[in-house]
């Protein structure tokens, strides 16, 4: 009797040639999870997964997964008057105390593991520089918006009505 082949598409683009499993592919190509198959036992639990987190930095945060020690430091973030900016800086304060924590909660254990220490403080300089970034930005956005309101441009347009009475004239 010929056994099932996996059939999956691997690296080189061929087919998977190992034997097949119940579902159809082999125990490297076991197919996408399904999920917990009781949904109300663990939707609680899956809630705000941090199982792969390590230092942060590319950590989602929204605002209902906020605790309320953060949601007051999210209101009381000195920020730039500039929307485009309000928000990013904001997380990005939160996403740095996050990281803060997460060190100081590593150098309690009996063996700190000092390269993730490393890496924590190196996601903390990212964020900082980002940071950075946005100070700069916003910098441009608001010499741009000062070129705007100088009148300049209303005047300009005064010069162009005159003109263009002068010649119609």
């Amino acid at each position: 009797m010929e056994q099932k082949r996996c059939g999956a598409k691997t690296k080189s683009g061929e087919a998977c040639k190992k034997t097949a499993l119940k579902n159809g592919r082999c125990r490297l190509h076991g197919g996408k999870s399904t999920g917990p198959k009781d949904k109300t036992k663990h939707s609680e639990r899956l809630k705000g997964n941090k199982n792969a987190l390590r230092h942060g930095l590319y950590e989602t945060i929204w605002l209902d997964t906020l605790t309320e020690e953060e949601r007051e430091l999210y209101h009381q973030v000195s920020i730039d008057p500039n929307v485009q900016v309000d928000s990013e800086y904001r997380l990005s304060e939160l996403r740095k105390r996050r990281m803060l924590l997460r060190i100081q909660q590593e150098e309690q254990k009996d063996k700190p593991d000092h390269a993730e220490i490393r890496a924590m403080e190196d996601a903390i300089t990212k964020v900082q520089m980002n940071v950075a970034a946005l100070i700069r930005e916003n910098g441009k956005l608001r010499d741009m918006q000062k070129q705007k309101s100088d009148g300049s441009l209303d005047q300009l347009v005064e010069i162009l009505q005159q003109a263009r009475s002068k010649f119609q004239g």
